[in-house]
This record gives structure tokens, C-alpha cells and sequence, in this order.
């Protein structure tokens, strides 16, 4: 017992000193300079870019597949991105402009590099509302994915290798709306009420144990939709999503995956408290991805966050679960996130995060130091 205790606090002291360490390294990731830049040609076009880049040094103690620390340098949930808008002169009472968004991830060597494209669609805007066609963000699981932890911050990390964007509360506190194919339309403000409701490409099988994948075939869009109603103190939203699954042959039985999601968030002051709930079926806590079990197909999850502002500091904590059916009871998982902000100028962020990650079956667990910036333009 006592070698235990020794072994154990030996550990806590390595875990204190390198984290220690990383703080006075992640001076070095901190962009000193901001950027934005807009051009408007004599016909009226306008073109301009933004994004952000945020960096973090993760420490942290893993327990799958064994007993693991590591060291890594990462993104955090939202990758590398620059985004380019263009603008058509107004015509006929409309606006027309194209988006284009390109996104990379920080990975040791050019081969592990993941760079790609988030967004690539066209907005139409008038008195009527706005339509979006092409590839952009999601409608199901919007606002919810606004928390301030994940926003800036890392959230749930894939193990002691991550070298990609990490996936902040996806699984535990809310659905991933993803980046999809779609037709989307945006209502205008109605009186603080305003709605989306959008035709999408669908979500393919993911069947990890049969070929059954070949044998589903998606004959309709998926249909995504939400509403939101803010005002200066409150915001309260709700989504839901539906697709069907259908089998070429009969092999296996027609379903539907469907979802519904509510929210909301309150300020009082300097004090913000913001919550979500989410439950679907026929498709598992982390992405549009249809399972064939219907004894594996239903899940749910929720989250809980608090942030306070002191001047150009934020301080927040925020609990989530969620819970999915398939297969065992390691996908029963809780993710705690504890963080600081510091908004060192308009464009640099600072940031420092404590993550723990718990399941019922205990394989997967994990907790990690953080520390990082994020250069907004």
C-alpha cells in the first residue's frame, strides 16, 4: 500500500513538473499580431478572409488501451481555418456572396497532415430570409455546440496520439452537426424569434460488424431543422433531425435515425449559465452515423456550463454525460471541463484547461493539463 501511495505520488509530481513546464512553453505559441483585410473592386465586388489558429500543449494521462502519458501539441476543437468571403454587388433586392472555408491540423510532419475543406457554398440573402446551398455547418445540435469550453477550448481528446481536432463535447453535452451537403434556409429575425430548416445529404451505415453497409441505400434527404428565441438576458433553442435507412434486398428492416435537442442559456451580469439536452435513435452519441441493431441505436447526453467574466478574464466549468446502448456500458461516459480565458489583446486569447473524462467500464478514462492561444482575425 505504501509502494502504492509512493508510485502514485512520484506520478503526481512528474504530472505537476511537466505541466509547469508546458505553461511557460505555450509563451511561445502566442501570435504577437493581428490580421483583416477587405478589398472592393470599382463594380462593387467585395472580397475579404478571417480565422483563427489556436495552438495547445496537452499533458495528459491516458488509461486505454494502457497506462500512458503523453505529451502532444494540437489543435483544439476547432482546427486551423481561414475563411474567404466574396460579395456580388446588390441586384434586383438581393445578395449573393460565396464562402469558402480551408481548415488544417497540427500534426508532427507533412504526412500526418490533415487539411481540408469545411465549407464551400453559396448565400442568397433578401427581405425573404437567407437560403445556403452547398457544404457547410449543420442544423441539428445548433446553439448547443456555442458552449464557451469548446468553443476556444479542447474538450474530449482522442487518446495519448491526437494529432487532429479534438471533439469537445460531441458525446458528452451535445450531437455534432457536422459539415454537410445542403440546402438550408434562415428565417429573418422575428422578434427574437428565428428558425432554420434545411434539406440534407444523408448519413451512411456505419456497421462495424456485418457488410450490411452495401445493402443500405437513402432514397431522401435527411431534414434538419431548429428554432431560437433570444433576447438580451435569455436565449432558448430546440432541433431535431430525421432520415431514413432503407435495405436494397430486405436484408434488414427499414428505420429511421431521428433526434431532438433543448437549450438554453441566461446572463445575469458578468454571470452566464448555459445548458442542453439531446436524444436520438438509430444513431450512436458521436456523428450522423446509422447503426442496423435497433438494441444499439438509441443514446443521449447533456451538459451543464457556468462561465464568469472579470474584465478581459472568462472562468468556466462545465459537467456533461452521455449515454449510448451499444454494445457495452464503456459508452456511459462524463466529461468535466475546467477553464481560463484571457483576452491578452482584441485578436490573442490565452488559455489554460483541466479535462477529465470518466465511463462506467473505466477503459478510456483520462485526465489532462492544458494550456494554449488561439490569434483571431
Amino acid at each position: 500500500m505504501i509502494e502504492n501511495n509512493k508510485c502514485s505520488n512520484t506520478k503526481l509530481f512528474k504530472l505537476s513538473a511537466l505541466a509547469a513546464s508546458v505553461a511557460v512553453i505555450a509563451g511561445a505559441f502566442a501570435a504577437p499580431v493581428s490580421a483583416d483585410a477587405t478589398f472592393e473592386s470599382d463594380s462593387g465586388w467585395k472580397a475579404g478572409f478571417n480565422g483563427h489558429i489556436p495552438i495547445f500543449a496537452v499533458l495528459g494521462n491516458y488509461d486505454d488501451p494502457t497506462d500512458e502519458d503523453s505529451f502532444t501539441i494540437t489543435t483544439g476543437f476547432n482546427p486551423a481555418t481561414l475563411q474567404t468571403n466574396i460579395y456580388a454587388p446588390m441586384q434586383n433586392g438581393l445578395e449573393v456572396s460565396g464562402h469558402f472555408q480551408m481548415n488544417a491540423d497540427i500534426a508532427p510532419g507533412d504526412a500526418n497532415a490533415n487539411f481540408r475543406s469545411r465549407v464551400s457554398e453559396i448565400a442568397v440573402a433578401g427581405e425573404f430570409g437567407q437560403v445556403n446551398i452547398g457544404k457547410g455547418f449543420g442544423i441539428f445540435g445548433v446553439p448547443a455546440i456555442g458552449d464557451n469550453g469548446s468553443a476556444l477550448g479542447v474538450g474530449l481528446i482522442g487518446g495519448p496520439d491526437q494529432v487532429a481536432a479534438t471533439a469537445g463535447r460531441i458525446g458528452n453535452g451535445y450531437f455534432y452537426a457536422n459539415f454537410t451537403p445542403r440546402v438550408m434556409y434562415t428565417s429573418n429575425n422575428l422578434g427574437g424569434l428565428q428558425f432554420k430548416v434545411g434539406l440534407f445529404s444523408p448519413s451512411k451505415v456505419d456497421d462495424d460488424t456485418t457488410s450490411l453497409d452495401d445493402d443500405a441505400e437513402y432514397s431522401m434527404p435527411r431534414i434538419e431543422g431548429n428554432v431560437v428565441y433570444s433576447t438580451d438576458m435569455f436565449s432558448l433553442w430546440s432541433s431535431a433531425f430525421t432520415q431514413d435507412v432503407d435495405s436494397k434486398t430486405g436484408t434488414f428492416d427499414d428505420y429511421t435515425m431521428s433526434g431532438i435537442d433543448f437549450g438554453g442559456s441566461v446572463s445575469l451580469g458578468d454571470l452566464n449559465v448555459r445548458g442542453n439536452y439531446s436524444v436520438t435513435s438509430g444513431t450512436g452519441n458521436d456523428v450522423f452515423a446509422a447503426r442496423l441493431d435497433p438494441n444499439e441505436e438509441d443514446a443521449s447526453q447533456w451538459y451543464v456550463e457556468t462561465t464568469y467574466q472579470i474584465n478581459r478574464t472568462t472562468l468556466g466549468a462545465s459537467y456533461g454525460e452521455g449515454e449510448d446502448d451499444i454494445n457495452s456500458s464503456d459508452n456511459d461516459t462524463d466529461l468535466t471541463m475546467i477553464f481560463a480565458r484571457y483576452a491578452a489583446t482584441d485578436a490573442l486569447t490565452l488559455m489554460a484547461e483541466y479535462t477529465t473524462l470518466g465511463t462506467e467500464g473505466g477503459q478510456g478514462e483520462y485526465d489532462a493539463f492544458i494550456v494554449g492561444s488561439q490569434l483571431t482575425f
